[in-house]
């Protein structure tokens, strides 16, 4: 996923590209916008490209696994086989599903996150006050974003590969009640 970043030192000037995005006809959902924190001394940090693409792997080789392995033990048991073939069987089929599914996993995750010195820059950005504005945007209209930073004051502006999340909160999560 390629993205437009622009750095402002103010937040009226990150107001003003806002502006020109929404009226452009971009949703809220395509700008993902980072503050710098006000009352912490350091700023959320993002998520880095290996710590997601780790997870995707762990959890779609899980799936995978499950996937191939309960159908093959049906049909293990349907097989008029020896027990012993049918064993050998049943404990290599789950290996190549989880093998696949870690793949599948690992290629999906692939652009989520960010590289890690990317990461550590715009953490560092954060915590001297600047604002961040990414932007997802076509590949046609790439130009178009970059000069609707430039014309708002960014202070700088980059094509970033990924995706900007922070990490979540260590320790226990509150539960959400409705």
């Amino acid at each position: 996923m390629h993205q437009i970043v622009g750095t402002f030192a103010g937040r009226s000037a990150l107001d003003a590209a806002g502006h020109l995005f929404g009226a452009a006809g971009y949703t809220a959902e395509t700008l993902t916008l980072l503050a710098p924190p006000e009352t912490a001394t350091r700023a959320a940090p993002l998520t880095q490209r290996g710590e997601l693409t780790l997870r995707a792997a762990v959890r779609w080789g899980i799936i995978g696994a499950l996937v191939i392995e309960v159908p093959s033990v049906i049909a293990m048991l349907l097989l008029p086989v020896d027990i012993n073939v049918k064993v050998l069987m049943a404990a290599i089929m789950w290996k190549f599903g989880a093998g696949f599914g870690a793949w599948f996993g690992a290629a999906s995750a692939g652009e989520r996150g960010l590289d890690q010195e990317v990461a550590e820059d715009y953490e560092a950005r954060l915590e001297r006050g600047g604002w961040v504005l990414a932007v997802n945007v076509r590949r046609g209209d790439r130009p178009f974003a970059r000069g609707v930073m430039l014309e708002s004051d960014a202070f700088d502006v980059r094509d970033v590969i990924g995706t900007f999340e922070t990490k979540p909160a260590p320790g226990p999560q509150p539960a959400h009640r409705r």
